[in-house]
């Protein structure tokens, strides 16, 4: 029985030792637009002159080194869309981190380094308030509970909890202005 415990860790040391390091990434918004999507989320359903693009930059984990999370109108719905965050390196790039559900109107970067909160609408008054725990390697779910916002004290928890940290600021371009002009397209909001 020993002997397999240690096949196992054996085995488990070299599937570690032989997996491909997280790609690196100067431009994740042109390669976001270029087609690059590891989720492989529906990103780009609309035709390009109806494409909305939406990002944001902030330190999300707290390290002092800003992240982005890219995003694009044609995945977004009542209750926000689908995002791909990547994580900032203090060297310069970007490596992906992965892929969240949210509505930046409905999320809260910290209050603790790495904490982000975000509550997802389900229906009128209805969703779910989830809790990411962001480290170096990977967003991890840390809590996942229904809110009926019509009740008091499922109100006091959104509100506490969305209020402990702070807000992202977002910015949007058009998918025909990036492709012109890259770097002086971006204006604040979601450019609805």
């Amino acid at each position: 029985m020993r002997r397999r415990g240690v096949l196992a860790g054996l085995l488990l040391v070299l599937a570690a030792a032989a997996a491909p390091a997280a790609e690196r990434i100067a431009d994740p918004t042109r390669e976001f637009v270029g087609g690059y999507d590891p989720s492989q989320n529906d990103f780009f359903a609309n035709t390009p002159e109806r494409t909305v693009l939406l990002r944001i930059r902030d330190d999300l984990d707290g390290d002092g080194v800003a992240d982005l999370a890219l995003s694009e109108s044609s995945t977004w719905g009542q209750a926000g869309g689908q995002w791909l965050l990547f994580r900032g390196e203090a060297g310069g790039g970007y490596v992906y981190w992965g892929s969240l559900f949210f509505s930046p109107g409905s999320v809260a970067i910290g209050p603790h380094p790495g904490a982000l909160t975000a509550y997802v609408r389900v229906a009128a008054t209805r969703g779910r308030l989830q809790t990411y725990r962001l480290a170096a390697t990977a967003i991890g779910l840390e809590g996942d509970r229904p809110l009926d916002l019509e009740r008091p004290a499922d109100r006091a928890a959104h509100d506490a909890a969305l209020g402990a940290g702070r807000r992202p600021a977002v910015e949007h371009c058009k998918l025909l202005a990036y492709r012109r002009d890259p770097a002086g397209c971006w204006l604040p909001g979601l450019g609805r």
